[in-house]
C-alpha cells in the first residue's frame, strides 16, 4: 500500500482587497482550481485548501484551517475546522474551533466547538451548533434553535429550541422547548404543546407526552 503525498504551495496576494495587500503572503493550497481568482476569497495564517476544495465569491479561510469541499459567499472557516471533501459552506456561515463538516451549513448559521455535521444533515438560518453537538443521519437544525447535545435520523429542531440531550427518529422540535432528556419517534413539541422542557433522565416518543426513564438496577 503506498502512501499518497500532497503537495501544497503558499499563496501570495496579486493585488489589494479587504485587508489583504499585493504581495501579502496567505495561506496554501494544492492547486490553482482550489481558489478563484474572482470576488475577494483568500486563504490567510496557515490554513490549507486542498484535494476538491473550491473557495471562492468572498469565503475567508483562516487560522489552522483545513478544507476539502466547497466554501463561497460570504462564509468563513477558521480556528482548527475541517471541511470535508462533499460539504458545501455558503451564505454568512460560519465554521470555526475544531468542528468537522461534511455536508451543508449555509444562511447566518455557526457551527463551532467540537460539532460534528454528517450524513446529509442541513444546518441553516441562525442555527448554533456548538460544545460537542453532533447533526446527521438527514436530521436538519434551522431557524434560531442551538445545539449542544445530538440530533439525527430525519429529525428536526427549529424556533428557538435547545438541544442537550438527544433528539432522533422524526422528532420535530421547536418553538422554545429544551431537551434535556431524549425525543424521538412521534414526539412534537411546538407552540401549541404543553411540555416546554424535558428533563434528563425524561423521554417523549408521541406527542408531548414525557415519560420517565425508571433505572431498575439494583
Amino acid at each position: 500500500m503506498t502512501k499518497q503525498i500532497t503537495n501544497l504551495y503558499r499563496i501570495r496576494a496579486l493585488k489589494d482587497f479587504d485587508d489583504v495587500k499585493a504581495g501579502d503572503l496567505g495561506g496554501f493550497i494544492e492547486k490553482e482550481a482550489n481558489l478563484s481568482h474572482e470576488g475577494n476569497c483568500w486563504v490567510y495564517d496557515d490554513a490549507w485548501v486542498y484535494g476538491h476544495a473550491r473557495v471562492c465569491h468572498n469565503a475567508k479561510i483562516r487560522h489552522n484551517s483545513q478544507i476539502c469541499g466547497h466554501v463561497y459567499g460570504n462564509a468563513e472557516i477558521y480556528g482548527k475546522a475541517f471541511i470535508s471533501q462533499y460539504a458545501k459552506i455558503y451564505d454568512n456561515a460560519c465554521v470555526y474551533g475544531i468542528a468537522h463538516v461534511a455536508d451543508y451549513v449555509y444562511g447566518n448559521a455557526h457551527v463551532g466547538g467540537s460539532a460534528r455535521v454528517y450524513t446529509e444533515a442541513h444546518i441553516y438560518d441562525n442555527a448554533h451548533l456548538s460544545h460537542n453537538a453532533w447533526v446527521y443521519n438527514y436530521a436538519v437544525v434551522n431557524s434560531r434553535a442551538k445545539i449542544y447535545g445530538k440530533v439525527y435520523g430525519n429529525a428536526s429542531v427549529g424556533g428557538n429550541a435547545e438541544v442537550y440531550g438527544a433528539v432522533y427518529g422524526n422528532a420535530k422540535i421547536s418553538y422554545y422547548a429544551k431537551v434535556w432528556g431524549k425525543a424521538y419517534g412521534k414526539a412534537k413539541l411546538n407552540r401549541q404543546s404543553k411540555l416546554r422542557v424535558v428533563p434528563k433522565n425524561c423521554e417523549v416518543y408521541e406527542s408531548d407526552n414525557v415519560v420517565k426513564i425508571v433505572d431498575t438496577e439494583e
